[in-house]
């Protein structure tokens, strides 16, 4: 059976500005969503699914929405509360079930996010060691995902070498970092990393 239906321009414009712009721009992303929510009202009428809470619901829909919308974008709290109106303290704890859950996907995304920040600093980092200056910090603006994979790498520095400068984090936006790096430490944490 095919069913067709038309959604009033007023009711995209309610959207998130990145998602509205999608389903105007592509077909495939608005008929995807329309497949999917069709199917979504399909298996909640018919009993096929059921949820034990609002939280597993949004987790559920945001896991199937946001590859979607944002393609290779960790989730993030800020990124699920604006663009899918979940409340800030759900967004959050369904951003982490996600990261956890592709694990391994967002892992070696998180490295591959930190080695191209840790890049972008290392002429400065070689010339402030060069002279003289390995203390001189760097900062570094991270996704949560590469932050994570930067405080494991830093932790195992930091047990080869105990006396090692630490890094400091400084405060930023929920779901982004700003670390000041020692420029000592770049160069070793690319190596580890590439």
């Amino acid at each position: 059976m095919e069913i067709s239906f038309e959604v009033n321009d007023s009711r995209l414009g309610k959207l998130a500005p990145t998602i509205a712009a999608k389903l105007r721009t592509d077909p495939d992303s608005a008929n995807a969503l329309a497949e999917f929510a069709l199917s979504e009202m399909l298996e909640w009428m018919s009993g096929e699914t059921t949820y034990q809470s609002l939280t597993q619901q949004y987790t559920d829909w945001v896991t199937e929405l946001l590859p979607r919308f944002f393609e290779d974008r960790p989730p993030t709290p800020n990124q699920i509360y604006n663009a899918f109106s979940v409340p800030y303290g759900r967004a959050a704890y369904i951003s982490r079930v996600l990261v956890e859950k592709e694990q391994s996907v967002w892992r070696l995304r998180g490295r591959q996010y930190l080695l191209a920040a840790l890049r972008a600093v290392a002429g400065d980092a070689a010339t402030n060691v060069a002279n003289g200056e390995p203390d001189r910090g760097l900062g570094l603006h991270l996704e949560a995902v590469a932050y994570r994979e930067l405080t494991v790498l830093l932790d195992e520095l930091y047990e080869l070498d105990p006396l090692a400068i630490p890094a400091s984090r400084r405060p930023s936006i929920p779901g982004r970092f700003l670390v000041e790096l020692p420029s000592e430490h770049v160069q070793k944490l690319i190596e580890r990393l590439a």
